[in-house]
Formats: structure tokens, sequence, C-alpha cells
């Protein structure tokens, strides 16, 4: 009956941790949903739950293993996900912004397979703070900047076309 009650133990640790990931996934993505961009919250939830998924296999699926190689394992393979989202033309670069959303998603993910909700609470907020919160900042930053310099120019900084 103890392993009954272990394994019950378990699996709602596990429930849990990925019904967080997935939550803080889709509010990440809600962003670039919004945003019109081709990673939404869908693929970001995804990554968040995927990397959650990892982290949990790595924990309570191999005993006795250096359980670190699958968080290594998992920022790199977000490393190529993210290349394949920026694409260059030219002086312009896009897709910058969506390429470290999926990056962060991971890490939200992983954290929360991890238990550290703390974490993963603070990179989601810190996430929307940036994404939302200064984007404005930002475009009045680069008006700003576009004026100061006595260029008028529209074109647009790397970050905007993301």
């Amino acid at each position: 009956m103890e392993t009954l009650t272990t394994d019950l133990q378990v699996a709602q640790i596990i429930i849990i941790r990925i019904l967080v990931s997935f939550i803080l996934g889709v509010l990440i993505g809600i962003e670039r949903g919004i945003s019109h961009k081709a990673v939404g919250f869908r693929t970001l939830s995804l990554v968040c739950v995927g990397s959650t998924g990892f982290t949990l296999i790595s924990i309570y699926g191999f005993q006795g293993v250096d359980t670190s190689r699958v968080a290594a394992q998992i920022v790199t393979g977000i490393g190529f996900l993210g290349a394949g989202a920026i694409l260059h033309r030219g002086y312009i670069t896009k897709g910058l912004t969506t390429a470290t959303a999926l990056w962060v998603a991971a890490a939200v993910g992983m954290a929360c397979g991890t238990g550290m909700f703390v974490l993963a609470f603070v990179i989601t907020l810190m996430s929307l703070i940036l994404l939302w919160v200064l984007k404005p900042f930002k475009i009045h930053l680069d008006r700003m900047l576009d004026n100061g310099n006595g260029k008028s120019s529209k074109k647009k900084s790397s970050e905007d076309e993301e």
C-alpha cells in the first residue's frame, strides 16, 4: 500500500507541475499571439509543457544518474528551434524576440518541472513586463533616437521586425 500512496503523491506532483507550466506557457504565448507572431500561445505552451515533461522524466524516470544532462539538452534543443525562428534579410533581422520567448518558455517549463514555482512565476512576470509593459517605452525610445540623429527614418529596428 505504501507504493500506491507514493505513486499517487508523485502523480499529484507531476500533474500540478504540468498544469502550472501550461498556464504560464499560455500567458507568455498570448502576447506573441496578440502581436500576430507566427509563434503564439500554442507553440509556447507546448515548449513550456514539453520542457516540464522532459525535466520530470529526468527526475523520476532515471534513478541514480546525472539528471542535469536532460536539462542541458533541453537548452540545446530550444536553441535550434529559436534559430529556426530567426530570419535575416539584408540588414534586417526578424524573430529575435520570438526566439527568446521560446527560450524563456523552456526555462519556465524546466523551473516548473523541478517544482521551482516562484522562479517560474518571476520569469513569466518579467517576460510579460518586457513584452507588454515596456514595449511602448521601447517604441518611444526608438523614435527619440531616430529624431535625435536628425533622421525621421521609417526603418524599423531588428527587434521591431520580430
